[in-house]
């Protein structure tokens, strides 16, 4: 390996000479105060990512520095609005077999094989006979889904944006589920609850790529996946109806618009791109453990890379807000 990696994104401090391959997140040329062009890029690597400038020669580098790409990187750290960045001043394409590809993947600590066996009890303790087939035919039947959940994160940044993220963020959520489904029993139907927690997100599998960096797919922007899910729950109720003896009967009606409804409801509002907002109390709830979830998530993640010392977090762009730092994500002053 001609290109080893020996430096990395969430190890710098202030003045730090930069010599080491990245993976380039995102890039794009920006126009500066002066009207001069810069490039805005991000540089990944498995602890995280780091935000990077290039001001001169950016005609040279902006064919260069492409998403998804290996770079060799040569520069200064520096600090910036009290966030390390990198001061490029030159770097060097990498062909993949030139550096060691895991060093770029996002660690996770996550064992797939045993969220995935949480998931599939779940599933077989469903009492209901048509929303346990159709679990069964989605997340047990269909290898190839089974295969993608192991892997996928839930989302390109927001929550859950490391590989297995989706899949810890639904077996977190239907254990909530399960827990809220005996709270108001007899008024909630458990089923059909951890169906909505089990499906709402599922759409992702397509609606991301995520064998590098992760980002959306043609079929995810055109799409998306709240409609991919309500496509795969009625070629799932197809195929059921096409196996003599699968199901005790035809697919109820109400089941497979209660079905789809969840997966449709689960953003909660027309404007945050729900087509319908919860009109059940499963739906409801669903919408409401997904939310709390993605947020608990996000800002455990932000505190933990956070790298401002002392009892406060820098500022949070997505909640527009500083986070107290509890004991265990606090760092000391070089950075441990």
């Amino acid at each position: 390996m001609k290109y080893p990696k020996t430096q990395f994104a969430k190890a710098f401090h202030e003045g730090d000479r930069v010599s080491s391959p990245f993976l380039i997140k995102y890039s794009a040329v920006m126009t500066g105060k002066t009207g001069k062009p810069y490039m805005n890029v991000v540089l990944t690597d498995k602890t995280g990512d780091v935000e990077a400038r290039i001001f001169d020669n950016v005609p040279k580098y902006h064919s260069q520095a492409v998403k998804d790409t290996y770079v060799q990187v040569e520069g200064n750290a520096q600090t910036f609005n009290g966030r390390i960045q990198i001061l490029i001043k030159d770097l060097t394409v990498l062909r993949e077999d030139e550096v060691a590809a895991e060093e770029y993947v996002p660690v996770t600590t996550l064992n797939p094989e045993k969220l995935y066996a949480e998931l599939k009890e779940k599933i077989l303790s469903m009492k209901d006979p048509y929303y346990k087939a159709l679990m069964e035919a989605i997340f047990i039947e269909d290898e190839e889904i089974a295969a993608k959940v192991k892997k996928a994160p839930a989302a390109k940044s927001m929550h859950h944006a490391y590989p297995v993220g989706l899949l810890e963020h639904v077996v977190s959520i239907f254990n909530i589920l399960e827990f809220l489904a005996k709270h108001y029993e007899p008024y909630i139907n458990r089923d059909l609850l951890l169906l909505g927690g089990l499906m709402h997100d599922l759409g992702k599998i397509w609606e991301l790529q995520y064998e590098k960096t992760t980002d959306y797919t043609t079929e995810g922007r055109l799409i998306g996946h709240l409609v991919m899910g309500v496509e795969l729950i009625e070629k799932k109720v197809r195929e059921l109806e096409s196996k003599p003896g699968r199901l005790p009967g035809p697919f109820p009606t109400d089941h497979r618009l209660l079905s789809k409804h969840m997966v449709l409801a689960h953003h909660g509002k027309l404007e945050y791109g729900s087509p319908k907002e919860p009109a059940c109390i499963e739906a409801l709830i669903v919408h409401m453990i997904d939310d709390l979830d993605s947020k608990v998530n996000a800002i455990r993640v932000f505190t933990e890379l956070d790298n401002a010392t002392g009892s406060w977090t820098l500022l949070n762009r997505q909640f527009e807000r500083f986070f107290y730092k509890p004991e265990w994500a606090r760092k000391t002053p070089n950075g441990q």
